[in-house]
């Protein structure tokens, strides 16, 4: 990302204050307090148990797409996502 350093400060003067928001936003609650999370997480159960939380990920994404943005998803989008997470839950269950 220090590729585009050079011209940072030029483009967050001419950016409407809209865009500058939304990338303070993506910046602090997607990335900082979700690495927060996944620390706390850590801290209190194993790994493995921990780093399976992150497929609630694009369930999460979904429902704050619709709900938050309005997005009505598709059939096909659910069908997808059905399959990924039946996906998971079979490789999840049949251990040895």
């Amino acid at each position: 990302m220090l590729v585009f350093a050079p011209g940072l400060v030029g483009a967050v003067g001419e950016a409407p204050p809209a865009a500058t928001l939304s990338v303070v936003f993506l910046g602090v609650f997607p990335t900082v307090v979700a690495y927060l999370a996944l620390g706390y997480a850590f801290a209190r159960m194993p790994a493995s148990n921990a780093t399976s939380f992150l497929y609630l990920v694009p369930a999460l994404a979904f429902l704050v797409a619709w709900v938050w943005l309005g997005e009505v998803p598709t059939v096909l989008s659910v069908v997808g996502g059905a399959v990924a997470l039946t996906g998971v839950v079979l490789v999840n269950t049949k251990r040895p």
